[in-house]
């Protein structure tokens, strides 16, 4: 069994790495919220960040879920890969709305 938690442990290190992927496809979208860049960079850096936010919530589900097979199979539930992970949708979650408010706000504008 020690073999599977490696497995998970594995896997938690790519969520880890999909969301600094993320943030990175973020931090460029920020960037074009202060530069004029044209409107096919702006789609491809939405459809990108669209693209890795389902695959962190995709791993996430499946970090879970072997989580809980493990707990199952050997009585033993593995606490960190499951807080890490949902610590690491929730940064992403939180991150998807502050680009998304941003987003509507420069493009839509603000109406009060």
């Amino acid at each position: 069994m020690l073999q599977f938690r490696r497995i998970l442990a594995f896997s938690s290190r790519i969520h880890t790495y999909l969301m600094v992927l993320y943030l990175f496809f973020a931090l460029l979208f920020a960037v074009t919220f202060f530069m004029s860049v044209s409107a096919d960079l702006i789609s491809l850096l939405s459809l990108l960040m669209t693209v890795t936010s389902w695959l962190i919530i995709f791993e996430g589900v499946w970090i879970v879920l072997a989580s809980v097979y493990q707990l199952f199979y050997t009585r033993v539930f593995a606490f960190s890969p499951v807080i890490l992970t949902l610590v690491r949708c929730l940064v992403t979650i939180a991150c998807a709305a502050v680009m998304d408010s941003i987003n509507v706000a420069v493009t839509q504008g603000v109406i009060i």
